[in-house]
């Protein structure tokens, strides 16, 4: 099933990255742990980035650069590195972040020595154009405790996951199993919260684990995509490749992401190798997650701070 070429297969979507690719490029490069092929997969960009590519490949064979034809979306070009990798392990990689020089090794180690551990992540810092500390919107500290996601129990990972939405960039962007995300339904599924939706997944396969040291270094600038993505309206387009419009019709195509959400979400606890009381504590879990977003969207709009302008 897996032809074992790497330990570790680092997957890199892009799109217009120039800016700070090199140093992201730097940065993974100078990594302790040296088994490992970077596959880029490039959506059709239109600056230097293609140039950058092809430069750091010729120079390293571990560089795999792929360039689509044309822009298919940010979710299929973060399928598409993964299914173009062959490693026993799986990171994705940003193209503006930056790692330090043992995040692959003390993953690995974490990965060889506990089976039941699925993804690996670093402690994540805030770092500005200027690669000077920032505090991030959203801190992510688990510290592995019995509560943490490193829980034996899935229930209790789930339940972690789901009432902390907001903690992507740590784990998401940490190191994880190859057969394990290869077992996911939808890989990142194409839905506006479908980076979530996979965490979860994941996390009814096997635990998580922290690395407590600063070793992640989340580039916060203007062009983040997460900075020009502030409304529900602008991720539905980013996903899509096209507006959601205008008018009725375009609230619904906004709102159904949520029904879409608590489907994906059932069908992953009843696709589970879990027991049926755990998949039931989980479903009641969804519910209660799906009565705090609909409280959350309504204090929004009558704050005028609507998602769906």
């Amino acid at each position: 099933m897996w032809e074992r070429r790497a330990k570790v297969s680092i997957g890199m979507p892009i799109y217009n990255g120039e800016r700070y690719l090199e140093e992201a490029l730097e940065s993974l490069l100078a990594q302790s742990f040296g088994d490992f092929e970077l596959v880029i997969s490039d959506n059709a960009s239109t600056d230097r980035t293609g140039e950058i590519c092809r430069a750091y490949a010729s120079r390293d064979e571990r560089i795999k650069y792929f360039c689509m034809r044309q822009n298919f979306g940010v979710v299929h070009n973060f399928n598409n590195v993964f299914r173009l990798s062959t490693g026993e392990y799986f990171k994705w990689a940003a193209g503006d972040d930056v790692c330090a020089r043992d995040y692959l090794l003390r993953a690995v180690e974490v990965l060889d020595r506990e089976p039941s551990v699925v993804l690996v992540w670093a402690k994540t810092v805030g770092m500005d154009e200027r690669g000077e500390r920032v505090p991030l919107l959203y801190e992510v500290s688990d510290l592995n405790s019995p509560e943490s996601l490193y829980s034996p129990d899935p229930t209790v990972r789930f339940r972690r996951l789901l009432r902390n939405v907001w903690w992507v960039d740590g784990p998401f962007y940490g190191v994880i199993r190859s057969s394990a995300l290869a077992e996911t339904r939808w890989l990142h599924p194409r839905h506006m919260s479908g980076d979530q939706i996979l965490l979860t997944e994941l996390s009814l396969k096997g635990r998580f684990f922290e690395i407590p040291e600063e070793m992640f270094f989340s580039r916060v600038h203007v062009d983040k995509t997460s900075k020009r993505q502030r409304t529900l309206r602008d991720r539905a387009t980013l996903i899509d490749l096209k507006s959601p419009g205008r008018g009725p019709l375009s609230w619904w195509r906004l709102l159904r992401g949520y029904p879409q959400r608590i489907g994906m979400y059932t069908i992953i606890i009843w696709s589970a190798s879990i027991p049926t009381t755990q998949k039931l504590v989980c479903q009641q879990e969804v519910l209660r997650g799906a009565t705090s977003w609909a409280s959350l969207r309504v204090r929004q709009v009558g704050s005028g701070t609507s998602p769906w302008r």
